[in-house]
């Protein structure tokens, strides 16, 4: 259960305590009548912890003009708040540091983004509230410490959370929520207020991992902690690699809007944090591993954003390449479906039309005729002789003699002159909006056409001619229907036949009437 983790820490025999001199020192700095020279000597009982403090001191973090020699010298600059800070500052790490290592907890990262976030809660308060430095540096350094104080004293609770976190599923806050119910920022929140540290260290810490924009009931001061060092830890994030170099750009937007700290700042601070890292690793001598500088984190958002943009141009070219061969596909199904439908409406032999498309196209055509009040022609013609040129040729000469009369109709199609194959040797040509004079010409010109031709067959060539029958019909005549025109072309051709083949009978609505009583037969 959730509240066991706490209760374990709380409980844990293994649990270091603070050094006498820590407890010594936090007791003296709370009274009235304190003396700077007792404090130092109180210090001074810990040779260790003396050297710790004024490397410290001496180092980049505090930017002392000079250098810094004793302990009372160090007091008298920094002041006893400072001093108390980092007296329990490094007493905390002292107690932690020298555990023997769990099996699974990387106590080089814990150290590591410990003392970041540390370094970069300081700097961040130096820049906007200079008097809650000591106090966010300490709570950076503590941010974490239920993590290391679980790995002591209820790794078997803890372990699942550790292994969990190493598949790279998720912040380690939201697998111990998954896991344990709530997070180390609450566990440490209680384990420092267990301690009876400041109750505003305490809260600080307690919501550190929270949005820095997220509300904050309490005082400006303890709010403007809360704010440092939550912007801190979104900091660590990426110094430590908990997040991508590529984020660098949306924290520092977010830190300078929540905390008011101008993009110079700011640029200046992160560019002293790899430095102040080392340096506080060394004065606490840590080992914390590689770290990771400002400028290599810019390189590494450099290199991210150009992976990225990489990846989305290759997606940008994989998708136009999809497309381009998306249309390729429709324009060869469209193609196809073009070439199916010729194949469809076309006579293989001849090329031009056949008998399924131009009775199709002579509904389409006398229809419009009919609206538009438009005249319209059929002209039907048949090979004279056909069957005897097969037989006396052969069948090859007789496909021949029909591929060369294709030839000839299909240099007279336009769009408003539709030829066909009919069936057979018979041919037909659809004419619209032409009047009877036209049409006659034009199946004159055809007759002359095929008239001309000559079928190789062998070493001679085959003359051939045709007959030819043509029905015109007027915009308001009652005839004007498809079947009723074929007709009438029909009989004008059998006519043509009567009278000697080779020519061209033609008929239009006057002369219908009287050559409708007469019998025409086919010889």
């Amino acid at each position: 259960m959730p509240v066991s983790i706490i209760d374990r820490i709380r409980q844990a025999d293994n649990l270091p305590s603070l050094p006498s001199v820590a407890i010594q020192v936090l007791k003296m700095t709370q009274a009235d009548d304190l003396s700077v020279s007792d404090i130092a000597r109180e210090i001074q009982k810990d040779p260790a912890l003396t050297s710790k403090i004024l490397r410290v001191v001496n180092s980049s973090m505090f930017g002392m003009s000079r250098k810094i020699s004793s302990l009372q010298q160090a007091m008298v600059v920094l002041g006893l708040r400072t001093v108390k800070v980092m007296v329990l500052s490094f007493s905390l790490v002292d107690m932690m540091a020298n555990k023997q290592k769990e099996r699974g907890f990387d106590y080089g990262m814990y150290w590591r983004r410990s003392l970041t976030t540390a370094v970069i809660a300081r700097l961040l308060a130096e820049a906007t509230q200079r008097s809650l430095a000591d106090e966010a540096f300490v709570g950076g350094l503590l941010c974490d410490l239920s993590m290391l104080a679980a790995a002591h004293c209820a790794l078997d609770l803890y372990e699942p959370v550790i292994k969990a976190y190493r598949t790279g599923n998720g912040t380690v806050q939201e697998i111990e929520q998954q896991v344990l119910g709530l997070t180390h920022e609450e566990i440490t929140g209680d384990l420092l207020d267990h301690w009876g540290l400041p109750e505003d260290l305490c809260e600080a810490v307690r919501t550190h991992h929270q949005a820095i924009e997220a509300p904050f009931e309490g005082n400006a001061n303890t709010a403007t902690l809360v704010k440092i060092l939550r912007a801190a830890s979104l900091l660590a994030d990426v110094f430590v690699a908990d997040a991508q170099a590529g984020e660098i750009d949306q924290r520092r937007q977010q830190i300078m809007f929540c905390l008011k700290i101008d993009e110079t700042a700011l640029t200046a601070l992160l560019e002293k944090i790899d430095k102040n890292v080392r340096e506080a690793a060394s004065a606490f001598a840590l080992n914390i591993g590689q770290t990771l500088s400002y400028q290599e984190i810019q390189a590494g958002a450099a290199m991210q954003l150009a992976r990225l943009s990489m990846a989305a141009e290759l997606e940008r070219a994989e998708t136009a390449q999809r497309e381009k061969e998306a249309q390729l596909k429709v324009q060869q199904l469209h193609t196809q479906n073009i070439q199916l439908h010729q194949q469809a409406s076309t006579d293989a032999l001849t090329g031009i039309a056949n008998r399924g498309s131009l009775e199709q196209q002579l509904v389409t055509e006398c229809d419009r005729c009919r609206r538009d009040l438009l005249p319209i022609g059929v002209i039907l013609l048949d090979l004279d002789r056909f069957k005897k040129l097969n037989d006396t040729f052969g069948h090859q000469t007789g496909d021949e003699t029909l591929r060369q009369v294709g030839g000839v109709l299909k240099q007279v199609s336009t769009e408003t002159q539709f030829p066909a194959r009919y069936g057979g040797e018979e041919f037909a040509i659809i004419v619209s909006n032409v009047t009877a004079r036209e049409l006659r010409a034009l199946a004159e010109d055809v007759r002359l056409g095929i008239a001309k031709l000559r079928i190789p067959c062998g070493n001679r060539y085959i003359p051939v001619t045709a007959s030819f029958g043509a029905a015109h019909v007027s915009a308001g005549d009652p005839a004007l229907q498809p079947t009723e025109l074929l007709k009438r072309a029909d009989r004008c051709l059998y006519a043509a036949k009567n009278n000697g083949r080779n020519r061209v009978v033609c008929i239009d609505s006057r002369q219908a009437a009287a050559l409708a009583s007469r019998q025409l037969v086919r010889i």
